[in-house]
């Protein structure tokens, strides 16, 4: 792979990586509601997700999946159904989405990484990407782990940089929002935002 391939790749990542989607969505939420230090776990959730997605799709799995019509389709209901419910779990906290200032009543941070990395690994159009792109930058004659570890390793630095990013921006705003927030409408926004990904996923083919 030469450098003008890989700089194609790099701005492919970057753009995907830019692009607002139910993962950036809940980034930002727990930034405004929990903080920087607990949403990074999240946003650690989310990158190790894409981690595990892009070995699946190095592997051969991801193809595999991509191959079989039925598998690809349970993958995708499963997607659909995790954001209806992470979205209805949003609207009907209410007062839960107060800043904490209690942090006995906020989500551990595992509970945070965890949520992060089942929406990320629930969506298929995951595989799609790394399982399509990967063959396109990476030379057959030439030894595949290093390309493979570049590839990857691109993707993860960029997924964490504008993910926390948009943490960082979400975190910085929040006093702006504040009002929003403890009025509830904020929640609503943001789980019919979810449901609006789900609904989304569910019609797309």
């Amino acid at each position: 792979m030469d450098f003008s391939q890989y700089f194609v790749y790099l701005t492919i990542s970057i753009v995907a990586s830019v692009s607002v989607g139910p993962s950036v969505i809940l980034a930002a939420s727990n930034g405004i509601n929990f903080g920087r230090k607990k949403a990074l776990a999240g946003v650690l959730g989310h990158v190790f997700a894409i981690f595990f997605l892009a070995i699946i799709s190095a592997t051969g799995v991801g193809a595999l999946l991509l191959a079989s019509p039925i598998i690809f389709q349970i993958i995708k209901a499963i997607g659909v159904v995790y954001l209806l419910y992470v979205g209805i779990q949003i609207i009907r906290s209410k007062g839960s989405w107060a800043f904490q200032v209690d942090a006995s009543k906020s989500p551990s941070r595992f509970a945070l990484f965890r949520k992060s990395f089942l929406i990320a690994i629930s969506n298929p159009k995951a595989i799609v990407f790394f399982s399509s792109l990967f063959p396109q930058f990476i030379a057959t004659n030439k030894p595949l782990l290093p390309q493979f570890l570049l590839l990857a390793s691109t993707s993860l630095l960029n997924a964490f940089a504008f993910t926390f990013g948009y943490v960082l921006i979400a975190y910085k705003f929040k006093e702006r929002l504040l009002d929003g927030i403890n009025k509830g409408w904020l929640p609503k926004l943001t789980g019919s935002i979810f449901l609006f990904f789900a609904g989304a996923l569910a019609i797309n083919r």
